[in-house]
């Protein structure tokens, strides 16, 4: 992968970091909506109550509610994008390292990187829930032991307990994979550091592979291999939702996402990729890809959790993928320019940047919020919360957090990609360029 500790902050690529910003605001807003509409239904309810609205609704604002409904309810989506980019950013940073690739060291860097701020998250939600337990008992009375094992709420509907096996599971991580009742214990956004850990693993395999067999026959055999986990876990099971732990944290029943990653890294930085990508940066070809990634990813949405299909379902977040590389694929192919460097997009660089701190304080925070929607505060002062405290202070404590964590680059974050591409909009050549781009662990979290 490249040395983090080399990393020069010229090296990072803008729309790597745009597409992060824009994957944790989608998690995060998809994990207050969930916390307030409790166990939403699938994705397709959201579909026919837009088809709905605009058919027969009750005026333009019920349309855009409705809307905003399906898109919260998609926040989940945010996580095969965060390992999408997982893939991207690693494969071009094997690329650039070329001959003076390390695996050993490589594998020391990320599994730092990854479960040094994995642990911080795990002592800050233990500790968020002892204050939230003490204020328990100094509002309403009893033990602390009984409040921080289960008065601790993350809905109004759901109570974080914990016991031995949920503090042991939550600490060693890999148990948390093997026990339905551990797969959230309790930092219910950082489930997603087993899986990356897994893809981690996995990336010197496939990145050989992907070299050996080409960039096309290893897309479909990972597309195919993951219908095939997915098609495997039906037959086995029943139905997909039935094994949510073992669909949504382990590596098989969701490969795709990481390797569609790895062929936009290729496409990036590989020494031979120049006529694909300018084949890629063609006007009727990224509208092509557009319209195709739209009806991907629809399709593999209304599959979701959809029993009347059966077998269909394996092809559900497969075709999800597929619809959102296609959809972020024109970001990450085109010419630097001036897009990168409005203030909307420094923003949502900055916020990609940070976004695994920001997924981490989130998660405390959503504890806390909770808590005051648990004492009955109302709808309105609920909202200002969101508003004047959760964000900015998630915010706040995110970037200290993140610089403490070595999660940040050594200077602050560039979006004009100088000194990463040549003149021509290439990307440079692993000689001159930089040895490390924006591989730093991605935050994600959620579930559908």
């Amino acid at each position: 992968m490249g040395d983090p500790e080399a990393a020069r902050d010229e090296g990072r690529l803008a729309s790597i970091d745009i597409l992060r910003g824009i994957a944790i605001g989608w998690v995060v807003l998809f994990h207050l909506w969930g916390d307030l509409e409790f166990f939403p239904p699938v994705p397709r309810d959201y579909y026919e109550q837009l088809a709905w609205q605009v058919k027969h609704g009750e005026g333009p604002w019920r349309v855009f509610t409705a809307f905003t409904d399906l898109i919260f309810r998609d926040g989940f989506q945010g996580v095969p994008l965060f390992m999408m980019i997982s893939g991207l950013s690693l494969t071009i940073a094997a690329y650039r390292a070329g001959d003076a690739l390390a695996w050993p060291k490589f594998f020391a860097q990320r599994f730092r990187k990854l479960l040094v701020p994995y642990w911080a998250g795990v002592v800050l939600t233990y500790g968020v829930m002892a204050l939230i337990a003490w204020r328990q008992v100094s509002i309403g009375g009893g033990g602390f032991g009984d409040h921080f094992a289960n008065g601790v709420s993350i809905s109004l509907a759901s109570r974080i307990n914990v016991d031995a096996g949920v503090v042991f599971a939550s600490f060693a991580l890999i148990p948390r994979l093997v026990r339905d009742e551990w797969f959230f214990a309790p930092q219910l956004a950082l489930w997603f550091v087993g899986l990356l850990a897994q893809y981690y693993l996995l990336f010197p395999l496939l990145f050989v592979l992907m070299k050996r067999i080409g960039v096309v026959p290893f897309l479909v055999v990972t597309f195919g291999a993951t219908v095939m986990a997915n098609w495997w876990e039906i037959s086995r099971y029943g139905e997909p939702e039935l094994q949510f732990r073992l669909v949504t944290g382990w590596a098989p029943f969701r490969l795709f996402e990481f390797t569609a990653g790895m062929a936009i890294g290729w496409l990036l930085a590989s020494p031979d990729r120049h006529p694909a990508l300018r084949f890629a940066r063609r006007p009727a070809v990224i509208a092509c890809a557009l319209l195709a990634g739209f009806a991907a990813h629809t399709a593999g949405d209304l599959l979701i959790g959809r029993w009347s299909v059966h077998y269909w379902q394996a092809l559900a977040l497969p075709l999800v993928t597929l619809g959102i590389a296609l959809l972020a694929l024109p970001l990450l192919v085109k010419r630097p320019g001036g897009v990168e460097v409005t203030l909307p997009m420094r923003g949502l660089a900055t916020v990609g940047v940070m976004s695994y701190g920001i997924l981490i304080v989130s998660d405390a925070m959503r504890l806390v919020a909770s808590q005051l929607r648990l004492e009955g505060i109302g709808d309105g002062a609920w909202w200002a919360f969101l508003v004047a405290v959760y964000v900015p202070v998630t915010m706040l404590v995110a970037w200290p957090l993140s610089r403490v964590l070595g999660l940040m680059p050594r200077r602050s974050t560039t979006v004009r990609e100088r000194d990463v591409r040549r003149t021509d909009g290439e990307l440079a050549s692993p000689a001159n360029a930089p040895a490390e781009v924006a591989v730093e662990p991605t935050g994600a979290g959620g579930g559908a």
